[in-house]
């Protein structure tokens, strides 16, 4: 018997562990179940809890939200790190060290640009080309991605506003529940 086999039992009760449990860090994420049902660490031995002990089901969902919080925790921090890596950088006096986001950003636009305009002129040029796959599906990610970029960038700016007047920036599901 292996971890897999009682990954669908473990799911019942705690169904991100049983994903896990079927994956390939199962083996880990039995050891951690076993240790909460207080079983030897095999996959025999957490089956016979599940259908022995009572509380099984309580002691799966226990210890799938601590590895949930503990998720967010890291989440949280490596959030907090990165904010305080931009502040940091931010405040450089240097622009080589403080520019090179925004020059990023610049030079994205360019090539998006320059990029649009060559297609554009070969258009001109060929419009049979438009035919093309390939050219199509390049015209395609050409507008997915300079239109993912204004809505990213729509979207800081209206938080930025709302900022300004004191009001909580939220997101779509915030609107859709306003209405």
């Amino acid at each position: 018997m292996n971890w897999s086999d009682v990954a669908e039992k473990v799911g019942q009760a705690a169904p991100m562990l049983g994903g896990l449990l079927g994956g390939p860090a199962g083996a880990g994420v039995g050891r951690l179940i076993a240790g909460a049902l207080g079983v030897e660490d095999d996959p025999a031995a957490v089956e016979a809890a599940l259908r022995a002990d009572s509380d099984a089901a309580l002691k799966l969902r226990a210890l799938e939200n601590d590895m949930e919080k503990a998720r967010m925790a890291a989440d949280t921090e490596r959030q907090l790190i990165i904010n305080e890596t931009m502040r940091i950088e931010a405040q450089q006096d240097h622009w080589f060290r403080s520019g090179w986001r925004p020059a990023l950003g610049w030079m994205f636009t360019a090539t998006l640009g320059a990029l649009g305009f060559a297609m554009a002129w070969t258009v001109i040029n060929d419009p049979t080309v438009v035919g093309d796959p390939e050219f199509s599906g390049m015209l395609v990610w050409l507008f997915v991605t300079m239109g993912a970029a204004l809505g990213i960038n729509v979207k800081k700016r209206s938080d930025d506003k709302a900022a300004e007047r004191g009001e909580k920036a939220g997101g779509f599901m915030d609107f859709i529940q306003r209405k």
